[in-house]
């Protein structure tokens, strides 16, 4: 799985385009539940299957809108991140994306590779899909990333667009003054 610090910065990110610092910081906390499952020690449990995300995400959404729930496009947001948790997981390990419907477990693993040469340019790209039945069972343990390289590059990443953003509606905030 991509450690829990990607999953949150990407969370955080994402749900710093509606919400407010604090309120994008909890909505991030959305893009771990997923991952709930390892406390019980069966990883890459029901908590994976897009199908079922999908369905309950569809059923609150519903709920949501006829309802007038002013949070709709909060309802919305916690079943994108919840999604996207899962989606970004099927490329480092296999997911039951649609179990129920399905016992398999599914992988994509992509990677362009490329040379340079004094006879010019390669690229080489390899696209592997694979499966796997799914294992549901408790495990003796469960072990995965915390906190990784590509964690700390992605919440480099993250905020540096932040502090770029905070920083261009500052400058704008001054020049409208500096206008008037």
């Amino acid at each position: 799985m991509p450690d829990l610090l990607t999953h949150y910065a990407v969370s955080y990110l994402i749900s710093s385009r509606v919400a407010k610092a604090k309120q994008a910081a909890i909505l991030a906390l959305i893009g771990l539940i997923p991952d709930v499952d390892a406390l019980f020690r069966i990883h890459r449990w029901v908590t994976h299957s897009l199908l079922l995300t999908a369905i309950i995400s569809s059923i609150a959404i519903t709920i949501a809108l006829r309802r007038g729930f002013k949070y709709t496009s909060y309802v919305t947001l916690i079943a994108l991140l919840y999604g996207l948790h899962i989606a970004m997981d099927v490329f480092v390990a296999p997911t039951p994306l649609l179990w129920p419907l399905t016992s398999q477990a599914y992988m994509i693993d992509i990677q362009i590779s490329g040379t340079i040469t004094e006879g010019g340019i390669g690229i080489l790209a390899n696209i592997t899909a694979t499966t796997e039945p799914i294992n549901f069972t408790q495990q003796p343990y469960v072990e995965g990333p915390i906190i990784s390289t590509t964690g700390i590059i992605a919440a480099i990443a993250v905020t540096a667009i932040l502090a770029i953003e905070h920083l261009t509606h500052r400058l704008k905030a001054i020049n409208s003054k500096k206008r008037y």
